[in-house]
């Protein structure tokens, strides 16, 4: 009895690694492939626990059940495995849902006539009891297991081997040592099996194809713990290139194509470019390869396409091998019209009001200065008007912010039609707007407050309502009243507010008035 518990102690352990593993895996199943190599690990799991149950048998009959039993894992285990590799490097683009469903038909098959072998004889030919040296089962493998479903499970494992051989020069080194630990528990299973099958080593009819799961196991466990296998998975540079948007072209010495990703595709003028010379299919950039590459050149370039205006950032440099020998160059295409439009909408909310769309008190600052140094060197004359609306606040309270800014945009409409072209209209507060006329004396800015005031005094109807807009507008004159802008704001401000206490004592008046009247006509004759 105890040649028994000797040799199922081999399958028993590595029933134990594999089923370890596979709940490992199973917690970690977000990461890319986890799905697929848990698949694998369980059909390991099941390979072995039915072996360790086959060795403890005596009687020839659950020891034959057994054995059929492991058929529900031995099948399978190359297909997972080839999904895995494909998944986890990142090579699954073609790996369809009917593609892998069509790849489990033969392992389906082999299940099914494992179990029903009695009647056909297309996995075990022949099966029996020995007794010498030890217990085990003598098996003549049928036509189907032997050219059907083994080499149709080498093809699937060898496949997978090459996935991670072409993966682990394509990866960085994280990545390599993961996909080494894969690629070393993967090999050890594979030539045992090749051992037992074709050699007929055994170890008293022991089948040291799941056994050799167990010493594949420690390693994955190694690679559970060293090489953070599940915790990160390889992104090859090949995925990144593929995948980015921007377009990238590999160009030979002759500035021929030699390869490109799908978005480059996009951007050529024809799909069959692979081979052709850089001009044919981006004739837009062909004037930055005219000359040889000394260094990398950068330049955005204006396209016009489809009555839109593109705005292409075009990278180029130059490749060279492990020995500094020049190989080709490397031209990236990126769209950076979005960017240079937010980029421009950026400058004009840090110069302009977003309300008005008039200038803020900053590009006031600049365009000031300008007007006014060319003004002391007596190119022209310069002069300044202050507005600050009357009674703007009762509006907001009584109407509504929504009115008020209407009233706002109002006032700008009317500033900008009253100073003419090339001069500058800016709001520096709430209520408070700038004019800054260029070439124009006291006179013509005189003339430009009244033009203001009038258009202000007519009626302003918004939303069915009918509003009054007034303003105190104060007058500064280059170099009479300042020499600088903040002297003339200064200036210009005093002579604003006399004018807006002006209009406060004259609603005064006009009320004691109205009070009096009012109470004359109430008084008894």
């Amino acid at each position: 009895m105890l040649i028994y518990y000797l040799l199922a102690l081999l399958p028993a352990i590595a029933a134990f690694a594999t089923g370890s593993i596979a709940i490992y895996v199973w917690q970690r199943r977000a990461v890319t492939g986890a799905k697929s190599f848990f698949g694998c690990i369980l059909s390991l799991f099941i390979w072995c626990f039915f072996a360790v149950l086959e060795y403890l048998s005596t009687e020839a009959t659950p020891r034959i059940v057994f054995g059929k039993l492991q058929y529900l894992g031995i099948p399978f285990f190359a297909v997972f495995w080839l999904v895995f590799t494909l998944q986890y490097t990142h090579n699954d683009s073609r790996l369809s849902i009917q593609r892998t469903r069509g790849m489990m038909v033969l392992p389906l098959l082999s299940m099914i006539f494992a179990f029903t072998d009695p009647w056909h004889g297309l996995i075990w030919a022949s099966v029996e009891l020995g007794h010498t040296p030890a217990p085990q089962l003598m098996i003549e493998h049928g036509w189907w297991f032997s050219y059907v479903m083994m080499p149709y499970n080498y093809l699937l494992l060898l496949g997978g081997v090459g996935v991670l051989l072409n993966a682990y020069f394509a990866s960085s080194q994280i990545y390599r040592q993961q996909i080494l630990i894969l690629l070393s528990a993967s090999i050890i299973p594979f030539f045992s099996s090749l051992l037992y099958l074709l050699a007929r080593v055994h170890f008293y009819g022991l089948d040291l194809t799941p056994v050799s799961f167990a010493l594949s196991g420690l390693i994955v466990v190694v690679g559970l713990f060293r090489g953070k296998l599940f915790e990160v998975s390889p992104i090859s540079y090949r995925t990144v290139f593929l995948n980015t948007e921007d377009a990238v072209i590999f160009l030979d010495t002759q500035n021929h194509i030699v390869d490109l990703n799908p978005s480059a595709y996009r951007e050529s003028l024809f799909d069959n470019i692979l081979g052709q010379p850089f001009h044919v299919g981006f004739p837009a950039y062909q004037h930055l390869l005219t000359t040889p590459l000394t260094q990398e050149i950068t330049e955005t370039i204006k396209l016009f396409q489809f009555s839109q205006t593109l705005l292409k950032e075009v990278k180029i440099r130059t490749l060279h091998s492990p020995g500094q020998r020049l190989v080709g160059s490397l031209v990236i295409i990126r769209d950076v019209t979005v960017e240079h439009q937010k980029q421009a909408q950026l400058k004009h909310f840090a110069y302009f009001d977003s309300l008005t769309g008039l200038c803020n008190r900053r590009q006031l600052e600049i365009s000031g200065q300008l007007s006014l140094s060319s003004a002391g060197k007596g190119l022209w004359p310069v002069a300044l008007l202050y507005v600050d609306l009357n009674d703007f606040k009762p509006i907001n309270d009584t109407y509504g912010h929504q009115i008020g800014d209407a009233v706002l945009i109002y006032v700008a409409k009317c500033l900008k039609t009253c100073v003419r072209q090339g001069d500058i209209v800016a709001r520096i507060g709430g209520d408070e707007f700038v004019a800054l006329l260029f070439k124009a004396n006291q006179n013509a800015a005189h003339t430009t407050r009244e033009r203001l005031l009038l258009r202000l005094r007519q009626p302003l109807e918004l939303e069915n309502i009918t509003l009054k807009i007034t303003a105190s507008i104060g007058v500064a004159s280059h170099p009479q009243d300042g020499c600088t802008l903040s002297e003339l704001l200064h200036c210009a401000d005093q002579v604003m507010y006399q004018d807006k206490q002006n209009y406060r004592d004259r609603r005064s008046r006009r009320r004691s008035l109205t009070d009096q009247t009012q109470g004359t006509m109430g008084s008894p004759k």
